[in-house]
């Protein structure tokens, strides 16, 4: 694997932003880099961040977060570059939330978002893939690990990166996701979702979490280029993620 996977890029005012690619691909080949990027959302952005961001003339931010948390000023581009795409229909509610504490809860968490998700996840992974011929797109939730986690999990396994390297990059998430909650509860502004009342565990993203989804999708179809399909996502979408992002 590239070592560029493993190395985050410097956003002032995200925790997780990084490129996607630098993954292998089953069979040959290696996922781009330069291409696909996830980020936890810009609530925090300073004027360097900003300038950073708009070095990597995205050709499309793919929004994942609900209408409450989009309404929020910032954004990562302008509304022509945004594309609002909720992926679940209703956020987690901080005061009473479900119980979080082992991996196999956050799996729990995914699978209820991937069955109450429809075909919206066979419209962003279309999305995604139209966009990329115009230029890197960004795909970005609240904290970058759940919602855009899931999306960058199935571009993967679209275009053949093995389970292993899929729970890999969504590992890379667990430090920066408790650190973003550190400074959110540090220095609370209007509109943070996140309340003491809530499992620190819910802001985590442990391994375990991610290859216990993996586990559990591939038992129930079969593999997860089946699961790839079993999704929404149509073959031409497939096809044209595959002739974006994979080198070799």
């Amino acid at each position: 694997m590239s070592d560029v996977a493993d190395q985050p890029a410097q956003i002032e005012g995200c925790w997780n932003f990084r490129d996607a690619g630098g993954w292998p691909i089953e069979g040959g080949g290696t996922m781009r880099t330069g291409r696909l990027f996830r980020s936890d959302d810009p609530t925090r952005l300073t004027a360097a961040g900003r300038e950073a961001i708009d070095r990597f003339a995205f050709s499309a931010v793919v929004d994942l977060r609900q209408d409450a948390q989009f309404r929020r000023p910032q954004r990562f581009a302008e509304p022509a570059r945004t594309m609002h795409r909720p992926l679940v229909d209703r956020v987690i509610d901080m005061d009473n939330p479900p119980v979080v504490e082992r991996p196999e809860h956050l799996a729990d968490l995914y699978e209820d978002m991937l069955e109450r998700s429809g075909e919206r996840l066979g419209e962003i992974l279309e999305l995604i893939s139209l966009r990329l011929a115009d230029g890197p797109v960004l795909v970005h939730c609240a904290f970058g690990k759940d919602r855009a986690g899931l999306v960058s999990a199935l571009v993967q396994a679209a275009i053949g990166v093995p389970a292993a390297s899929i729970v890999r990059d969504y590992g890379r998430s667990d430090g920066p996701s408790k650190a973003r909650r550190a400074a959110i509860l540090a220095g609370p502004i209007e509109g943070d979702p996140v309340s003491t009342h809530a499992p620190p565990a819910l802001f985590t993203a442990p391994t375990a979490a991610m290859e216990e989804l993996l586990v559990r999708t591939t038992a129930r179809h079969g593999s997860l280029a089946a699961w790839v399909r079993t999704s929404g996502v149509s073959e031409p979408t497939v096809v044209r993620l595959k002739a974006a992002l994979i080198d070799g």
